[in-house]
């Protein structure tokens, strides 16, 4: 009775709050159109457990005008009050069940939170709960697949699904419906950015791990892409690929990515970064490959609380402002940095790699900077290093980590 009456509550609560959505406009063409305010039903609660001053439930969702189940994790505190909300994705053959521990924890931080199975990016065999025809579909090219339109890709199953969670997490009893979140991890980060994209305003503040858009410059799947017929190749651009959606983010958005990232390559993150027109920022983890750094956990809470709860300092910003090539053969680089009242710049110094090898080969090395005003930096490149790529990295006293974009020695 308790499961059938929270099933019961919260359809009310949906009905109730639906149509005060605003709605995002998109073309009648493109394939999320119809399910960028969906809020789906829940159709089963699996279980209910208190414990630790919050309760989590496991159920499954209708998705995709019931072509799908979605097994999902939502999380929240037990105490009454308004809450700020965090839609939680999974990488690439993962599932929400890999998201459990980030979902309760934020939960027992004070905030609601929701992890969904992603079809057509979990991993197929690890998905009890959820179903649909996409589960019979396995590797890369189903994501590909346009048999039928952007709508054939098993991708267009993962986003939507996407959107219809962060819409019931929205329609949540409890929740601060102007402060919520998206992150994610891998092709998690890649939604992140599609999420952000489609639902523009209602997003606070997004933050992907090692995910982006413009698989075409510079990706594991930039040859799929490549080789894909012209017409199919544009379509898929337009609806399935990130980066073409990050023009539409309105919400702060970070992206963390390791230099050597098997997935998602520098050219890509940075035309994504490049696309975005309002807040962004980012790290580079010198030498990682698709593994978060040692600080990322400690950074998203950062981030969330300040942008979700309004609580902390932001992050700060460093770029490179000048560069000099002097008679030498060397160049000056000048690094400008920016931090909030009270934080200060542990670390600043320039991280290069020599350009003839891959991103997964490359090994980075340091070149320290000096200080010559508070807030500015300078290194000197060794006229011997001429056929690299480099950025600039900032480590500040709270251990967050930021970066400017990449650059080439003499140009």
């Amino acid at each position: 009775m308790k499961r059938r009456n929270f099933i019961k509550g919260v359809f009310i609560f949906i009905l109730s709050t639906a149509l005060a959505v605003p709605g995002i406009s998109l073309s009648a063409q493109d394939p999320f159109a119809k399910y960028q305010n969906s809020i789906p039903v829940i159709t089963k609660v699996i279980s209910e457990d208190t414990t630790d001053n919050i309760i989590t439930r496991k159920v499954v969702l209708s998705s995709r005008n019931g072509q799908n189940a979605v097994y999902a994790i939502i999380a929240s505190p037990l105490q009454a009050g308004k809450y700020p909300g965090i839609l939680f994705l999974h990488g690439g053959g993962s599932n929400a069940e890999g998201m459990r521990s980030r979902v309760e924890e934020y939960a027992k931080r004070g905030y609601i939170t929701l992890a969904p199975d992603l079809p057509g990016i979990c991993g197929n065999t690890k998905v009890p709960y959820s179903s649909g025809t996409w589960k019979t579909k396995n590797g890369e090219a189903p994501r590909f697949d346009l048999s039928e339109g952007p709508q054939s890709s098993t991708l267009a199953d993962a986003i939507i699904a996407g959107l219809e969670a962060f819409n019931l997490l929205s329609a949540q009893p409890n929740m601060d419906v102007k402060n919520i979140g998206i992150t994610g991890f891998s092709w998690g980060g890649y939604s992140t950015t599609m999420l952000a994209g489609l639902l523009e305003k209602k997003v606070k503040a997004a933050y992907a791990v090692f995910g982006c858009g413009f698989y075409d410059l510079g990706s594991f799947w930039k040859e799929i892409i490549r080789k894909m017929p012209d017409q199919d190749r544009a379509t898929w651009l337009t609806h399935l690929d990130a980066g073409r959606r990050a023009k539409h983010i309105k919400a702060p958005y970070f992206i963390e990515t390791g230099t050597n990232d098997t997935y998602f390559w520098p050219e890509a993150v940075m035309a994504t970064l490049r696309e975005i027109k309002g807040t962004k920022n980012h790290a580079w983890v010198p030498n990682f490959n698709h593994v978060q750094g040692p600080n990322g956990s400690q950074m998203q809470q950062l981030y969330f609380d300040h942008y979700l709860k309004g609580i902390d300092q932001p992050f700060g910003k460093i770029q490179i402002s000048r560069r000099k090539q002097q008679a030498d053969g060397t160049e000056e680089i000048y690094i400008s940095v920016n931090l909030p009242s009270g934080i200060q710049a542990d670390s600043v110094k320039i991280y290069y790699s020599d350009r003839s090898a891959n991103w997964q080969a490359r090994t980075w090395l340091p070149l320290p900077a000096q200080a010559t005003s508070p807030n500015t930096y300078k290194a000197v490149l060794p006229s011997t290093l001429k056929n690299i790529d480099f950025y600039a990295y900032m480590k500040d006293s709270r251990n967050v980590v930021l970066s400017s974009l990449m650059y080439e020695a003499g140009r």
